[in-house]
């Protein structure tokens, strides 16, 4: 009896490890592509909330895009990081929103936030001290989801009205993650980030 239940859970642990190494490639495919936040009909809102943390600028200039088909009439950048001893991340992104056509009165700087969780709380602040009742946050694709998630949980009950805008940047491209070790590194890393997020603030 022994040998045939040690047969049988044999058989089971072979059959797992068969469907899961059948199953493994569209599984982890799923796990990247469920990052991922697309940016189809924006809602038009008082102001555009474009988050730093970007590579080559890729958020601000889908903020200055937006803000320039008259999404918002307002565009407000957040980001409290350096990038280097005297250069704040802040005014790189504000002068290339000039450059992309924005017009500095209608841009408006959050300076305090160093992460994701911060950029909510201290644009909720502004948004709070200058009337504003709607925004849409802008981040890059592979950020969307989690971004959304602590947004709408800061902002709740706040009766600020929240849509969001995910673009693409030059980690957005999840084919094949898990065979590139750069790209293993964002997609672990967000999804750990999310899952300590739901943690904390679930």
């Amino acid at each position: 009896m022994r040998l045939r239940w040690r047969h049988r859970l044999l058989i089971l642990f072979i059959a797992l490890i068969a469907l899961a190494a059948a199953l493994h490639q569209p599984i982890l495919t799923a796990a990247g592509a469920n990052l991922k936040l697309g940016c189809l009909n924006p809602k038009r809102s008082d102001v555009i909330i474009v988050l730093g943390g970007e590579l080559n600028g890729e958020r601000t200039r889908k903020g200055a895009e937006l803000y320039k088909q008259g999404i918002a009439p307002k565009l407000m950048l957040s980001d409290g990081t350096m990038m280097s001893w005297r250069t704040a991340a802040i005014t790189e992104m504000h002068d290339l929103a000039v450059l992309e056509g924005v017009d500095p009165n209608d841009i408006l700087h959050e300076e305090k936030s160093r992460s994701t969780y911060e950029n909510a709380v201290y644009t909720k602040e502004r948004m709070l001290e200058l009337g504003l009742t709607s925004a849409l946050v802008v981040t890059s694709d592979w950020h969307g989801q989690r971004s959304r998630y602590i947004f709408d949980k800061v902002y709740e009950g706040s009766g600020i009205v929240l849509s969001y805008c995910g673009t693409p940047d030059a980690r957005s491209d999840f084919t094949d993650w898990w065979k590139d070790g750069e790209k293993q590194q964002v997609v672990l890393t967000e999804w750990a980030k999310r899952f300590i997020y739901w943690v904390r603030y679930r």
